[in-house]
């Protein structure tokens, strides 16, 4: 396989795209598929015409993303991973256009419980009011029928608001999916997943007693979580709930005996905490801390496990969330430094509103946030 990224930041999607495809041709005469992320400045009712204008037949998926990542930059335009397979690597594609929890997933436990031997790479939108993407992959994950889940991956587009809708889509063969996701499948492919965390947990453990949704009402002995969260909040000069970021909540699963996932607070109400992710009464918690020297450390280590793993990738593709880019401060490039270095590798993927993937021990498939997850593959 041979892989490589491009960007461009021009104003005009026409002009960005021209560009990419300049930079493109100097270095392919011929490439099995591309996959865009573009900034959602641009009106996404053009972009899959203009992707369409300019490239013509070629096979792409496209998605929406605050910032993307070319190998060691950080892109606000668009940028394109372009795939050209040498032995008998292919992607194919599958898409959902509103996710519900009967006929979309019927369908897509289907396509992977029969297609278990790819690698899939999901990118999905934040769903709809009635279903969410997290509790859609909680119930997709009870669904699977193999073992080890070790081949699905991803995160959620991430985008600007735009009167009160966020800009989070995707655009497959001439259709935007608001509500839903893609599924990139990658068949003849070697494969290595790694998960970065960082936060450390710290104090009491608390027990979610009440719980809707992405929120919680109340922990232990019925007070209110909201109170907590504001009697924390007092000590902080800087009102912004985005310094809540560098605390996130840290569940603990005591059945596997690891972390199983960490919660990033979304908003503060006056009767519940709303979180980026699914939440279960009776879950455990504490709180935890991160800072960027935690966080980085965390990348290495995850970047020198895949490099044993696998010593020569052809690409890799890294989703990290938003937040955690938040509290990486202005060492957010250094992250992907570090994987590119480590792994010497070409490198693509994007800033989500949350990431997609195995537990650390394979078992089931969930939800992140505050989480960066690297794939490294090559063609076998």
């Amino acid at each position: 396989m041979i892989a490589k990224v491009f960007k461009s930041t021009d104003n005009s999607l026409l002009f960005a795209l021209e560009n990419l495809k300049e930079e493109i041709e100097k270095e392919f005469n011929s490439f099995d598929f591309l996959i865009f992320s573009v900034h959602s400045k641009y009106d996404y009712n053009d972009i899959n015409y203009y992707i369409k204008k300019v490239f013509k037949n070629a096979d792409y998926v496209a998605f929406n993303g605050i910032d993307s990542f070319v190998d060691n930059s950080i892109v606000e335009g668009v940028s394109c991973c372009v795939i050209k397979f040498v032995k008998d690597g292919k992607i194919s594609t599958f898409f959902i256009e509103d996710i519900s929890f009967d006929n979309s997933l019927k369908q897509t436990v289907d396509y992977l419980n029969e297609n278990k031997e790819k690698l899939h790479i999901i990118i999905g939108s934040l769903g709809s009011n009635k279903v969410k993407i997290g509790e859609f992959i909680e119930k997709l994950s009870l669904k699977l029928n193999y073992q080890p889940v070790n081949n699905i991956i991803g995160g959620i587009s991430s985008g600007i608001i735009n009167d009160n809708e966020a800009i989070v889509y995707q655009y497959i063969d001439n259709r935007i999916i608001k509500n839903g996701f893609v599924i990139l499948s990658f068949e003849n492919v070697s494969y290595e997943i790694g998960i970065s965390l960082g936060f450390k947990p710290y104090g009491i453990t608390y027990e979610v007693k009440k719980a809707d949704d992405y929120k919680i009402y109340s922990i232990d002995d019925g007070k209110k979580f909201s109170d907590v969260i504001k009697n924390f909040m007092e000590k902080i000069d800087n009102k912004d709930i985005r310094y809540l970021w560098y605390t996130p909540i840290y569940f603990l699963d005591e059945t596997d005996g690891y972390v199983a996932t960490i919660r990033t607070i979304k908003d503060v109400k006056e009767e519940y905490i709303e979180f980026f992710g699914p939440i279960k009464r009776h879950q455990k918690f504490k709180f935890s801390f991160g800072d960027s020297e935690i966080l980085l450390e965390e990348d290495k280590r995850n970047a020198l496990d895949l490099k044993e793993k696998m010593p020569y990738p052809e690409l890799i593709f890294n989703f990290s969330c938003i937040a955690r880019q938040y509290v990486l401060e202005d060492k957010q490039k250094e992250e992907i430094e570090l994987y590119t270095s480590i792994l010497n590798a070409h490198l693509f993927g994007f800033f989500t509103f949350g990431e997609i993937g195995p537990d650390k021990n394979f078992k089931k498939l969930k939800l992140y946030n505050e989480t960066s997850l690297l794939l490294a593959l090559e063609e076998k």
